[in-house]
């Protein structure tokens, strides 16, 4: 199913008789990413009328517990909006990363290996999208701790975001202006505000480089209103 605004267009699930009787694995952390994605699955599977069950799943990190906290209400919301679409409550791996950017890679992905090995799943969505143009992110004040620039040609994860299966990634053209945008035309403003995009463990840190991404999009879309 097609979905456009002025940010790009994307596809969600463009060959759907692949996926017919099948459960779907959506790695959803909490963030506005995965968050709008759970709701662009979910219209598509209601508005096409397809049998496909939603499997979410997470890791819990105890370095960092405030990073997938809100996800069980973000849950029962959209099972709340989508009652006759099969949503089930996530999976979750428990791990602690102490900090390590690499660790929760490590153990959520062993996570989506056995739940593929074992046919809990049939396949999986990412909601991994690009990063803003460079001459954006050099704007970004990020805390020297990490890569400053993120997602774009020659830089960092920009591996991920090309290797991703279109069919898959259906954000992987697209930058977070498109995903906010989406929150704006469906009125999920308020379910934006709950979700977090920090990986701070104090969670909401406004300097690491997911919250000026975040709020670079957010001020794009709404300007300085949210």
């Amino acid at each position: 199913m097609q979905f456009q605004n002025k940010y790009g267009t994307i596809n969600v699930l463009p060959n759907p008789k692949q996926f017919r009787n099948k459960t779907l694995g959506l790695s959803m952390s909490g963030g506005a990413d995965s968050t709008i994605l759970c709701i662009l699955l979910a219209k598509t599977i209601e508005s096409k009328g397809l049998n496909i069950t939603i499997q979410p799943f997470s890791g819990y990190d105890l370095w960092a517990p405030l990073d997938t906290a809100g996800l069980p209400n973000i849950i029962t919301f959209i099972k709340s909006q989508f009652p006759n679409v099969k949503i089930n409550w996530p999976v979750s791996v428990e791990f602690d990363t102490q900090g390590s950017p690499d660790g929760n890679n490590t153990y959520i992905g062993q996570l989506k290996k056995n739940m593929v090995d074992t046919g809990f799943i049939n396949d999986l969505l990412v909601a991994i999208s690009r990063g803003p143009e460079l001459e954006t992110q050099l704007t970004f004040n990020v805390r020297n701790t990490e890569h400053p620039i993120k997602r774009i040609p020659g830089y960092n994860i920009w591996n991920e975001v090309e290797e991703a299966n279109p069919n898959l990634a259906p954000f992987k053209e697209v930058d977070k202006r498109f995903i906010v945008q989406c929150y704006k035309d469906f009125g999920y403003e308020s379910l934006l505000k709950q979700t977090n995009s920090c990986t701070d463990p104090a969670g909401n840190c406004g300097e690491c480089w997911w919250c000026q991404e975040r709020t670079w999009a957010i001020n794009t879309v709404f300007g300085d209103t949210q």
